[in-house]
């Protein structure tokens, strides 16, 4: 019998594939958010290891199909909430798991659980151990326009701030990818 963990991660893998493609490459983003909340959990043992990981798993659900209207961390949310009723997922550790996909984006809606701050940690970080930076700023000069990387970096190393030990760790790495991006935006590649 599947775990709540597995069934959420098997629920993620299908509406990824379900939708034929992942151009917001999550199928490396999600398993790279989840050893961030892993790490994060060695770290501070009293968090609600079952909230963590299942949100790690619903946090992005809402990014496909593509919609532009509304926010995805709103459609996560709805997905999230579906899915834990119908797995009869107890309604007081629903609120909380649910509460980490809403506010994952520190946006509109921000963290206030420890959970909620460890899911939008592992988030932001993991942008940080993966290639969207660079991803975004190869799009970005191909069609010729500002690097919009730059701006993600600086909200991701901003929303680090919860655990200011850990972002103090990863300030190398953060100043590692700023020179990147200067360097790869000075090449003339037309």
């Amino acid at each position: 019998m599947l775990s709540i963990i597995e069934k959420a991660r098997a629920k993620f893998f299908q509406v990824t594939e379900e939708f034929g493609s992942d151009p917001y490459l999550l199928l490396p983003h999600v398993p790279e958010v989840e050893r961030w909340a892993k790490f994060m959990l060695k770290r501070y043992p009293q968090a609600d290891e079952e909230v963590v990981l299942l949100a790690v798993w619903l946090h992005d659900l809402g990014h496909y199909p593509i919609l532009t209207e509304v926010d995805h961390a709103i459609r996560s949310e709805e997905r999230a909430r579906e899915f834990l009723e119908k797995e009869k997922y107890p309604k007081e550790k629903m609120k909380k798991v649910l509460q980490c996909v809403r506010s994952h984006r520190c946006r509109d809606v921000m963290p206030e659980s420890f959970e909620a701050k460890i899911i939008a940690f592992a988030d932001s970080a993991s942008h940080m151990t993966t290639s969207i930076y660079f991803d975004m700023a190869k799009e970005d000069k191909q069609k010729n326009r500002e690097f919009k990387a730059y701006a993600k970096l600086e909200r991701d190393f901003r929303d680090l701030s919860s655990f200011p030990e850990i972002k103090k760790e990863l300030t190398e790495l953060y100043n590692a990818w700023k020179n990147l991006l200067k360097a790869y935006e000075k090449i003339d590649l037309k």
